[in-house]
């Protein structure tokens, strides 16, 4: 729990306010919270809403740059039907790049803002991204192949023997089911 550095109370009012700033020549401003200690009137900034207030000026510097925001982002990869590691995997950028840029802890490249841009409106270029990073249509992702172990005649005699009773029913339709147990 937050204590205030001069009283030691925990009873803090949160206040959030517009702050003008400049980065390159350009002004910009931001909403930044901080905390009131309501015993002392001692004003501070804890860690998590330092964390959330750097969050807030990525998205201005990336408006100013021409950038995706954070949200933007998440919205592009789940209308391309992405998950983080798909995006990741796809576009580049490392395995954890779209977490942070949608937690908004890194901002992208320009080149990463381009290629992303073009993956939503160039469809021939978004599928062949896919087909350069391995994915294939019609193939379901990758995690429902996970646990899959193909069976083969041998492994089912084994399997069999083991039971000692048959593996498949003789009132299956279409399909057989294995009875392991």
């Amino acid at each position: 729990m937050n204590k205030c550095a001069e009283c030691g109370s925990s009873d803090f009012e949160v206040r959030i306010e517009p702050d003008e700033s400049q980065r390159n020549g350009q002004s910009y401003t931001v909403n930044v919270e901080y905390s009131v200690c309501r015993q002392c009137g001692d004003i501070v900034i804890f860690s998590e809403q330092i964390k959330r207030n750097d969050c807030v000026v990525r998205d201005a510097w990336r408006k100013m740059d021409g950038l995706l925001t954070a949200q933007e982002i998440v919205a592009l990869r789940n209308k391309l039907g992405l998950t983080q590691q798909d995006a990741a995997n796809i576009f580049g950028g490392g395995t954890n790049a779209f977490s942070k840029y949608e937690r908004n802890e890194v901002i992208q490249s320009i080149a990463m803002d381009k290629l992303m841009r073009a993956a939503l409106d160039v469809p021939d270029m978004f599928n062949w991204l896919k087909r350069q990073a391995g994915f294939n249509e019609k193939k379901l992702p990758a995690s429902d192949y996970d646990n899959v172990v193909p069976i083969t005649h041998r492994i089912i005699a084994d399997l069999q023997t083991k039971s000692h009773k048959p593996l498949f029913s003789e009132h299956d339709d279409y399909h057989e089911t294995a009875d392991y147990g």
